[in-house]
């Protein structure tokens, strides 16, 4: 039985049933999304058959089909890194796909805008501009921190607090794009900021301790000694960046706490202080591919 002659609900069975039983065996579902069409395929009686691109056999396309039908789409997100853009009072999810080789890619696919907002968008400059700063900081993220260069790759503690200021970033961005109190952001973004420029310091070969007695929560001593180690740190825009922000230890504890949009304007903040420090760590620098290049809007 090739499976060309089953129904839809039969072929959804066939995957339920084989995504049940990897499931029992302890398999993730980012698993199962490529083992589940292998193991209704040979039970089928398709020993051999291609996978995707010239050859791939139609009912393979509908058992892909299936199982996606019962899973949501970040059920079975493969993980890598999130970030936020704000238009107006509104905040748009970023989701950085994953590329391997060379390819084109269009931002304004990856952003979680509907059809009106992002033609709307594309007729304001300014907020187009602002956008395309945004998409390239989480792309560097993304894809910069897992492409250390090999001298930082081998340090410790720079893999360490690179990681965890993208995880806060993370936590900010789904935070603000979550529906949920958008100043629970406020504190991550704070954090992913200073455990970037630590990172920074970590590079040049400065230890834990030292990093802590050394420039305990002064940011902007921070990025003085980091744009002393790396030339093409922009540390300007950077201090402008914290000078911004509020101090994250009496932010802790304060009841005021910034409004809707003071919030937006410092995730992107950090997305883009944490991004110019990636770059100095890695060979990425998205906008360097722009067509046509543009100057950076964003932060000014």
């Amino acid at each position: 039985m090739t499976g060309d002659e089953l129904s839809d609900e039969q072929v959804l069975s066939l995957v339920v049933q084989a995504d049940a039983e990897l499931f029992k065996a302890g398999q993730d579902i980012r698993r199962r999304q490529w083992e589940v069409p292998s193991l209704v395929m040979r039970r089928l009686g398709n020993v051999g058959f291609v996978m995707a691109g010239v050859g791939k056999p139609p009912v393979l396309d509908r058992i892909e089909a299936a199982f996606k039908s019962i899973y949501r789409p970040q059920d079975l997100a493969m993980g890598g890194h999130i970030g936020v853009f704000m238009y107006r009072d509104i905040f748009a999810r970023i989701g950085v796909p994953h590329v391997f080789g060379q390819v084109s890619i269009n931002p304004f696919k990856f952003v979680d805008l509907t059809p009106v907002q992002l033609r709307i968008i594309q007729a304001e400059p300014e907020a187009m501009e602002t956008f395309l700063d945004q998409f390239s900081d989480v792309a560097d993220i993304q894809y910069g921190t897992a492409e250390l260069k090999a001298t930082f790759a081998k340090m410790e503690l720079v893999e360490r607090f690179i990681g965890l200021s993208r995880l806060h970033l993370h936590a900010a961005a789904a935070v603000l794009t979550g529906g949920y109190d958008y100043r629970g952001a406020v504190q991550s973004a704070l954090l992913a900021c200073e455990l970037g420029l630590k990172a920074g310091a970590a590079a040049q070969v400065l230890g834990e301790t030292e990093i802590k007695d050394r420039f305990g929560h002064r940011l902007g001593d921070l990025a003085d000694a980091v744009g002393q180690g790396f030339p093409g740190f922009d540390r300007d825009r950077v201090r402008r960046v914290l000078a911004g922000q509020p101090q994250y230890v009496p932010n802790r504890y304060a009841s005021a706490q910034p409004d809707r949009r003071e919030a937006g304007h410092l995730v992107m903040g950090a997305q883009y202080l944490v991004s110019e420090v990636v770059r100095q760590l890695s060979d990425r620098d998205f906008r360097a591919n722009l067509q046509p290049p543009l100057a950076r809007r964003y932060p000014a």
